[in-house]
């Protein structure tokens, strides 16, 4: 039975990097919903550039994919971050 204990050791011993750890999650999960719409926004906008009704639709997609970009990237920092400190 102590065998099986000390095998299940925490992974962050430190609850500074787990915190980071999380955080970096949160920001996954909240970019995992932009993935999906920013990419459809865009689509919406370049059909409705062809029927002459704007750029609003396709400015709104481009930010939306330039936010998501960051925001996967920031989360990937965050995790890579905790997952690698010392």
């Amino acid at each position: 039975m102590n065998q099986e204990t000390s095998k299940q050791k925490k992974v962050f011993k430190d609850t500074e990097t787990k915190k980071i750890y999380q955080k970096g999650l949160k920001f996954l999960a909240a970019s995992l919903p932009l993935l999906f719409a920013s990419p459809i926004v865009v689509t919406i906008g370049f059909k409705s550039l062809n029927k002459g009704n704007g750029y609003f639709l396709l400015v709104l997609g481009c930010l939306m994919t330039i936010f998501t970009i960051g925001l996967v990237t920031q989360a990937f920092r965050l995790i890579l971050k905790a997952l690698f400190s010392s």
